[in-house]
């Protein structure tokens, strides 16, 4: 079974009518094996999974998760201080690429790398990687 945040197979049509193709899309999918000793002895340069946006898979490292999680935190905060338009679009980089996105979608962008981020360390501190 596939380790995910999000599990966008899950959505309903409803909420895909809503709130868009791309926000149902957004989703963090865990790595099948994540070696604990690996995690224990180099954290930072450890492979967590890869992060899912406009049918691109963005492999993500903990460094990555961690830099990623307080940037978008920090972009969707200003956006949703802004109270923009719901049409309008900004556009966010990740590892280089640039996506064009609405507010509603930074949102469950920066949700899930957050997730992503407790979720690892979390698992870690618990003993699941095996």
């Amino acid at each position: 079974m596939t380790k995910s945040i999000n599990q966008p197979w899950a959505i309903s049509s409803g909420h895909l009518a809503r709130y868009g193709q791309l926000w149902a899309d957004i989703d963090f999918i865990f790595e099948d094996k994540i070696s604990a000793e690996n995690f224990r002895m180099d954290p930072m340069n450890c492979l967590i999974g890869k992060l899912n946006i406009a049918n691109q898979n963005i492999h993500m490292y903990y460094k990555d998760l961690i830099a990623y999680a307080k940037e978008l935190d920090k972009q969707s905060n200003n956006v949703y201080s802004q109270r923009p338009a719901k049409e309008e679009t900004f556009p966010i980089e990740i590892k280089g690429r640039v996506f064009i996105i609405r507010k509603h979608e930074l949102g469950k962008l920066a949700q899930t790398v957050n997730d992503a981020l407790l979720i690892s360390l979390r698992s870690y501190e618990l003993g699941l990687y095996l």
